[in-house]
């Protein structure tokens, strides 16, 4: 769907605006969420997406979709904005919403996001009880 995109993005004069960047490693990642004021998430499809996490472990509110588990995650209005699967109209309302929004909300959304992600996903707890759950086994 590349070309599409591009169609379109070229269509409404915005490629100096928007990257399609494709495929980019764990320190691309990094670098892009350091640079972003959040993370537009727009899927159809997810179970629960990695990319959702690390933005919420880089404090940054997250738009997403409410599909599979992102909901487990991205709590609406605390730790980013939650929209119907292709609602384009609800998706700009809340891209617009976070564009007007005051810079210590979208901290204080970030930093709740980023909590949140610690403490559902963290990989010592999570380790340990994996541990604790093939012990009864063994």
């Amino acid at each position: 769907m590349r070309s599409d995109l591009e169609a379109r993005i070229d269509q409404h004069g915005l490629r100096n605006h928007i990257t399609l960047t494709g495929w980019v490693d764990e320190a691309r990642i990094r670098q892009e969420l350091a640079h972003a004021h959040a993370l537009v998430m727009p899927s159809f499809a997810e179970g629960l997406p990695m990319v959702v996490m690390e933005a919420m472990a880089a404090g940054r509110p997250v738009i997403s979709t409410w599909i599979a588990g992102t909901p487990e995650l991205v709590r609406d209005g605390q730790t980013g904005w939650m929209v119907p699967a292709g609602d384009v109209d609800a998706r700009a309302k809340v891209i617009a919403a976070l564009d007007s929004a005051e810079h210590s909300v979208l901290i204080e959304m970030g930093e709740a996001g980023r909590n949140r992600v610690l403490q559902r996903h963290n990989i010592h707890i999570e380790a340990a009880r994996l541990a604790d759950a093939v012990k009864q086994f063994v």
